[in-house]
């Protein structure tokens, strides 16, 4: 398939797609058999579409990417082709067109025309420019906007306030530079979704608008300049799932609204300047995956996290944690990973660790742990037996003790732990890359 096509090409692409999804119900659909087709003919009979043949496969509605109103031979509706690898320019309609390798500008003229299009997917791809200062003009019933990972410039236009229906917007991975509207988009009363993350707006707190959200469940705020602190007014987000303000600049306590919230699953402050004690109260019992490493957090690891029953991650790492591990965590029965390294944690292990959960990965190095180290499973796919591991490790054998992946059972002996022996089941320092994929 070519990798480019002529202006007159695109454009009589972008036509005939128009005609197919941007078209009133009431009008016949007798040629849509005919527009795919020629549609497929201007793109060069692209191996993707090769079930588009009227041949071997009489009804277009059963072809690859086409939708259609009423079953069999109905009118399309939509085309959606996903991750077909496609090149060259987009065809400027109603299309989810995520994961190719698309290029040009937003199609805004096109799509204008699209009155009653509710789901719109351009992300990752590779659209650049600036967004259309008109960007309202999109359909009123747009409820999914999604244009994340391509590589539009300039400011988010305020417009984008005049989509009352959206509940999803998601605008992460870009080179949007300025201010974000968040006081207009603050007025998006029904989002459930907002990503902004990896974009280099200019420096700015968390906005407090946010809080007007109140429906948000997936809120994506990572690698974007934030400074100062997380408001406490985002308290008001009672319905949030997941909420990640990572690799930016805050500063201040982790507020109480963090620890006691009711549906929190995954929570993802790592990589900022946060500081304070963690509090001893915590009720935030859905939380599945928690990460606040890479901060400057002080005090000890509470008694009141054994609460957290469903915790699979728990990375505290390169803080100033102090006192014990508790022996609360031992008893979660997903935990699969824990990283307490870079503290100043002290004591011993607790005695249950790796027993009563599928724990994999233990990295505690660089802290001031003693006492034994009791045989825990780590239920994984058993490739070969679990390397010998010496009563005492010496600190030039530390990292070599359990290879990384440690995959089996460890040996029946007990492992001391020296305030100068640590005892870490990966090397590798892990840094949690976000996708936004949560839909």
């Amino acid at each position: 398939m070519s990798t480019s096509t002529r202006p007159f090409d695109r454009l009589l692409i972008g036509i005939l797609l128009l005609l197919l999804v941007c078209k009133s119900s009431s009008q016949p659909t007798s040629g849509d058999q005919t527009t795919l087709l020629a549609i497929k003919n201007q793109w060069r009979n692209p191996w993707q579409l090769v079930s588009w043949d009227p041949v071997t496969n009489p009804d277009h509605c059963n072809w690859i990417g086409v939708v259609c109103r009423g079953g069999r031979s109905g009118a399309v509706t939509g085309i959606s082709l996903p991750k077909l690898n496609i090149t060259g320019k987009v065809p400027e309609s109603r299309l989810d067109l995520s994961y190719n390798n698309l290029t040009g500008g937003f199609p805004d003229a096109q799509l204008y025309a699209c009155s009653q299009l509710r789901f719109l997917d351009l992300s990752n791809n590779a659209f650049h420019g600036v967004l259309a200062d008109d960007i309202s003009r999109l359909s009123p019933a747009m409820e999914h906007l999604n244009l994340s990972t391509n590589q539009f410039r300039g400011a988010v236009p305020a417009a984008v306030a005049g989509l009352p229906g959206l509940r999803s917007l998601l605008l992460d991975n870009n080179q949007f530079t300025g201010a974000y509207p968040a006081a207009e988009i603050s007025k998006l009363a029904g989002l459930e979704q907002l990503t902004l993350a990896s974009n280099p707006f200019a420096p700015a707190p968390a906005p407090p608008q946010f809080a007007k959200l109140t429906n948000l469940i997936y809120l994506w705020m990572s690698e974007m300049n934030m400074t100062g602190e997380i408001p406490k007014a985002y308290s008001s987000l009672v319905n949030l799932q997941l909420i990640a303000i990572t690799d930016n600049n805050l500063t201040g306590e982790i507020p109480a609204w963090v620890w006691q919230h009711p549906r929190l699953e995954n929570l993802y402050l790592f990589n900022n300047g946060l500081t304070g004690t963690l509090p001893r109260k915590i009720t935030a019992v859905n939380l599945i995956e928690l990460d606040v490493s890479s901060n400057q957090l002080t005090g000890e690891i509470p008694e009141d996290i054994g609460n957290l029953k469903n915790l699979s991650i728990l990375f505290m790492y390169a803080n100033q944690l102090t006192g014990s591990i508790p022996a609360s965590i031992a008893m979660f029965p997903n935990l699969r990973d824990i990283r307490l390294f870079e503290n100043k944690l002290s004591g011993e292990l607790p005695t249950e660790l790796g027993k009563n959960s599928p724990l994999g990965n233990l990295e505690i190095c660089n802290n001031n742990l003693s006492g034994p180290l009791r045989p825990c499973r780590l239920q994984q796919q058993l490739l070969g037996p679990a390397p010998e591991v010496p009563e005492r490790l010496h600190p030039a054998e530390q990292h070599h003790a359990v290879q990384q992946q440690l995959l089996g059972r460890l040996p029946s002996k007990d492992m001391v732990i020296s305030e100068v022996d640590q005892c870490q089941y990966t090397e590798q320092r892990f840094h949690r890359v976000f996708t936004g994929q949560y839909m």
